[in-house]
């Protein structure tokens, strides 16, 4: 009897240490491609540093659109500091259709038709009412103009309006 006990354990022990052998996947798989080409919006041309060229106002202007729908505005009439305005926009890409809000909450005075040039470097705010199309080139904000900038925590303070 003890015997026959030893001959199964030792068969247990032999049928236990056999592997299945795993099946064979067959050749390795395509690596992906590279995929669709991302699509390039009007929300992600205007996401840089502008700086106004033509406007109908004698003014230094430099306009920054941030990718968290956040905007900087440095704009001096005048003599002295720029001034700087702050808050978010919105682009309605159907229509074109750049509209915006002060950090105190008050609307941009217009909304504006915005294009951009096919190189990416010019930028045309056209307004709703009735102003001239202001011309913007893409040009980064020197650091001084945003060190001696005057923050500006009302869009109705002070002598100068926003020209958003």
């Amino acid at each position: 009897m003890k015997k026959i006990l030893y001959i199964l354990m030792a068969l247990m022990c032999i049928s236990c240490g056999e592997k299945p052998t795993p099946p064979n996947p067959g050749p390795d798989p395509e690596p992906p491609g590279p995929g669709p080409e991302p699509v390039e919006t009007l929300a992600s041309k205007i996401i840089t540093e502008w700086h106004c060229v033509v406007s109908d106002i004698d003014a230094d202007i430099y306009l920054q659109f941030g990718n968290f729908f956040d905007f900087e505005l440095y704009q001096k009439i005048g003599e002295g500091a720029h001034r700087l305005y702050k808050g978010t926009w919105e682009l309605d890409e159907d229509t074109a259709m750049l509209t915006g809000k002060y950090n105190d909450g008050a609307a941009w005075g217009s909304g504006y038709a915005v294009s951009v040039s096919e190189d990416g470097n010019s930028m045309t705010l056209t307004p709703s009412e009735g102003s001239e199309a202001q011309v913007y080139r893409k040009e980064s904000i020197p650091s001084e103009v945003k060190e001696k900038a005057v923050v500006i925590v009302r869009s109705d303070a002070g002598c100068e309006i926003p020209v958003l």
